[in-house]
């Protein structure tokens, strides 16, 4: 789309909406909140009575939430974490040694930071396979009418875990989010419904696609391995280039106001996409953009959002796939993708790699 279509364009797909392709304008679309509204981030429009607070929120309104939230999102916060992260990545690359492979994008790239996230929260973890069917089928492309039934079945079961939190508080987010505060006054129930449910489908989704497009290059790069083995400081930047080269979001955002933008009229009620997947591919900010090179030396890309919108996770997001890397790296000999394999693709708000087969030598057989 960079190099064919219009850096702004409409299509009458989904609904209808405007889609930029540069880094510049994917950047001014996610940054001016007076004239691109997060109240509607999907495509097609669902206008759906369920809010997601902060993100389907705009500053002023946001700013508080979004302060709130952000001290139990710290870099220090996630330190604390980082032994429940290698415990849990320990155990589940034990469960899979010794099979010589598995499928990747469920088994690992989905189980390991779905379980830190439900662990986090506080969601009961013989529930994962429950909660990851409902947040997968959320983020696929079904009728808005069924992705409404299914943020009302995630409402529900939040409900019963944030009034369990308040009878007998733990050790864990919810619990702490329970007895927060928002200018001086307790959260309502709808508030923190609100809050638990963005918390749910990002914890349940986000990462474990990244880490599957991330381990799906690794598959096919073995050099690319061996460079990590032997340089495990080298990691962060190869997370990085990954999270460039294979951002997995996309903004959505609805048109305040009658406006003209890079030429194009805009008018209020209008949706328009900004591909945060796109913006790391412009040559124009990363030289020779389709090459996966983590000595780049001016890296530039908005894989995590950008402005008031920055993901609240994204310290947590690094180190766990950091963490899982190394790990993966240091217990897994050379793997690589198995025979046969067709990938199947997700693309949306959310983009993923549906499945991943992986194959590795076990030593002895």
């Amino acid at each position: 789309m960079q190099l064919e279509a219009p850096e702004i364009f409409y299509t009458p797909f989904n609904g209808g909406h405007w889609v930029v392709t540069r880094y510049d304008l994917i950047e001014k679309v996610i940054q001016d909140t007076a004239n691109f509204s997060n109240k509607e981030i999907e495509i097609p429009k669902t206008e759906s009575p369920f809010v997601a607070i902060p993100i389907n929120l705009d500053p002023p309104e946001h700013t508080p939430y979004r302060k709130m939230l952000m001290r139990h999102f710290t870099p220090r916060m996630v330190h604390g974490l980082e032994g429940a992260m290698q415990d849990w990545a320990e155990r589940l690359i034990d469960k899979v040694y010794a099979d010589g492979g598995c499928d990747f994008a469920e088994a690992l790239g989905a189980y390991y930071p779905v379980t830190v996230f439900m662990e986090l929260a506080g969601l009961p973890l013989d529930r994962y396979v429950e909660f990851r069917q409902v947040v997968t089928e959320f983020f696929s492309h079904v009728p808005a009418e069924r992705r409404i039934e299914l943020s009302a079945q995630i409402f529900g079961e939040l409900e019963a875990v944030m009034r369990a939190r308040m009878a007998e508080p733990r050790d864990d987010l919810f619990s702490r989010l329970v007895v927060e505060e928002i200018d001086g006054r307790p959260l309502t129930m709808d508030e923190l419904l609100s809050i638990g449910f963005l918390l749910f489908v990002a914890g349940l989704d986000t990462v474990a696609n990244a880490m599957t497009f991330s381990f799906n290059y690794l598959a096919r790069n073995p050099d690319m391995q061996d460079r990590l083995r032997t340089d495990p400081d080298a990691i962060p930047a190869y997370i990085d280039e990954s999270m460039r080269r294979f951002a997995v979001t996309n903004g959505v955002r609805l048109v305040r106001n009658d406006i003209e933008f890079a030429g194009a009229q805009l008018r209020a009620g209008d949706m328009i996409v900004a591909p945060m997947t796109l913006a790391g591919m412009d040559d124009r900010r990363n030289q020779d953009p389709e090459t996966f090179d983590i000595d780049r030396k001016r890296r530039q890309h908005v894989s995590f959002s950008t402005g008031p919108h920055l993901c609240l996770g994204h310290h947590m997001a690094r180190a766990e796939m950091r963490i899982f890397i190394n790990e993966f790296l240091r217990r897994i000999p050379r793997f690589r993708i198995a025979d046969g394999f067709v990938p199947q693709w997700r693309a949306g708000v959310v983009m993923a790699l549906e499945s991943l087969p992986i194959v590795w030598d076990v030593p002895g057989r």
